[in-house]
């Protein structure tokens, strides 16, 4: 069966909010009508969109300065913030200075955000089609990229055509903006391939793991943001939970748990059961129930890893890139003004060749004027959390309150998360909680909406499957939908593979310690099914 080729002005991987962005202030900039691809892998746009969130303005504003007064999706202004250090049973307040920065900002659903900026997109013209994973990249004989081929579909566990078979489909275009969130496919290649990491220190990230829970509406405290640190997170982890009011009836709970952690038994999604065990959860959950879940990661690693985001060919937007500020834990504004930036970077160079230098040089100076500024200042902020949580803060108060981000130094991580600096932790199982708030993994892929046609090729590979050491398989902790797991053989460990579990959160292509697992994106419209995360 031949592949079928379409060709387009440009292309854009990914329907987040840095691809949405492109392809709305294209279609505001351009003199005349562009035919734009926009390729979002899940089954429609937000599906696979996970965050907490709180949202600076500032990126919606420039976007779409009427949003205000034309959004129909329920949002709402935070008003007031705690912050609180927990122990097991205690939570303790503690001054937080406006360290995240949210007055001012908006509690929002990314998920349904996406979906209305799709509606924009495609108000201006702009084809979306759901359901295709970017695949490969098509690179032409002088490396250039020229497009990328989505996958197959209606092929068996063993790669043979189904009789429903359909090959992939080849896009083209002059320039490809590269817009899949953290540690995307395509992305990765893309930085592998161009080297456009070189000089960097390696990417970091978290595992962000969030519920939805509808609780008693005269619980509901509208606009209130809590953030905790400490307990349940021991010795060799950082991170922090999340508690967002954000609208009358809803609590959005979540755990972020930076992935350079040392005990290699640390179970990010039982971590956030244990957390909602806390009197202080407690209290705001009894008498609600979850009504969604999911998992994604978060990158982290600043400017000291941030990728030359531009090759010959390509742009890289967003998360995709690693543009998220971690001073406040914000993303979603860099990656709107991302979107922008690289919007008027296409028209602007719409006559250039892609190959020429001009496509970078315009893109940075884009970028310089509106993200790049915030991440140098941000830059010592996550680096200092390796001082422990006490002395990590304190520096982050200095850092960002005293000094306001101009300090001389630059501090780095040199050291992968699959390989932490500091050894010696505990190799010990956290003990499980338990109790009426607790949900475990299967209740959590079915709040998740996870479906994958179970007869398809799998999309993770395992090149190691036995381990010397039976009480030490991370694999089977740090995914937190349980794709890996025990066979039940007591002499000797190993992992049997349930790809279709799988939430597309990119977890252990970043945590295996042996960088022993390999994902793919698996068949178009596959995987979680976010309605409102």
């Amino acid at each position: 069966m031949n592949t079928t080729e379409l060709a387009f002005d440009c292309i854009i991987v990914g329907a987040g909010p840095s691809g949405l962005a492109a392809a709305i202030h294209l279609g505001q900039l351009s003199p005349r009508p562009l035919a734009i691809c926009l390729l979002e892998k899940g089954a429609y746009p937000g599906a696979h969109v996970i965050s907490g969130a709180v949202m600076d303005p500032q990126g919606l504003d420039s976007l779409l300065p009427d949003w205000r007064r034309t959004l129909t999706l329920p949002w709402s202004t935070v008003t007031r913030e705690t912050f609180f250090r927990l122990t097991p049973n205690q939570a303790y307040p503690l001054p937080h200075f406006n360290l995240f920065g949210n007055r001012g900002a908006i509690l929002i659903s990314l998920g349904q955000l996406c979906r209305h900026l799709a509606q924009q997109a495609q108000q201006a013209g702009v084809h979306i089609f759901s359901g295709f994973a970017a695949c490969q990249p098509i690179l032409d004989p002088h490396g250039t990229l020229r497009g990328v081929i989505t996958g197959d579909r209606g092929k068996d566990s063993q790669g043979k055509p189904l009789a429903n078979f359909q090959p992939g489909v080849r896009l083209t275009a002059p320039i490809t903006l590269i817009a899949e969130g953290a540690r995307g496919h395509l992305a990765s290649t893309l930085i592998r391939h161009f080297h456009l990491d070189r000089g960097k220190t390696p990417q970091h990230f978290a595992l962000g793991v969030k519920e939805v829970w509808n609780i008693p509406p005269e619980k509901s405290q509208s606009g209130t943001v809590e953030h905790v640190v400490g307990w349940p997170l021991g010795h060799g982890n950082s991170g922090g939970g999340f508690i967002y009011h954000s609208q009358k009836g809803r609590l959005d709970v979540g755990l972020i748990v930076n992935l350079n952690y040392t005990n290699p038994m640390t179970n990010p999604m039982a971590l956030l059961q244990c957390l909602k065990t806390h009197p202080l959860l407690q209290e705001r959950l009894t008498g609600g129930s979850p009504s969604e879940a999911g998992a994604r990661v978060l990158v982290k690693g600043g400017i000291q890893s941030l990728p030359f985001p531009a090759f010959p060919g390509g742009l890289l937007l967003g998360d995709a890139a690693g543009f998220l500020d971690g001073a406040r834990m914000k993303g979603i504004d860099h990656a709107l003004l991302s979107g922008m930036a690289a919007a008027q970077t296409v028209i602007a160079l719409r006559d250039t060749p892609a190959t020429s230098t001009q496509w970078g040089y315009h893109y940075w100076q884009q970028l310089q004027a509106t993200i790049l500024p915030t991440l140098k200042r941000a830059r010592n902020v996550q680096p200092g959390l390796e001082l422990g949580l006490g002395w990590g803060m304190i520096h982050g108060l200095v850092d960002q309150k005293l000094l306001r981000g101009t300090a001389p130094w630059t501090w780095r991580c040199h050291h992968p998360d699959r390989s932490p600096r500091k050894n010696g932790g505990p190799c010990t199982q956290p003990q499980p909680c338990h109790g009426p708030m607790v949900i475990d993994r299967d209740q959590m892929l079915f709040l998740a909406g996870v479906e994958h046609r179970e007869n398809q090729p799998p999309h993770v590979h395992l090149e190691r499957t036995i381990r010397g050491n039976p009480t030490i398989s991370p694999e089977h902790h740090y995914c937190p939908a349980g794709v890996f797991s025990p066979t039940g053989n007591p002499e000797k460990q190993e992992s049997r593979l349930r790809p279709h579990r799988c939430l597309h959160c990119q977890t252990c292509v970043i945590k295996d310690p042996d960088a022993a697992i390999t994902w793919t994106p698996p068949e178009g419209g596959s995987g979680p099914h976010y309605r409102s995360l």
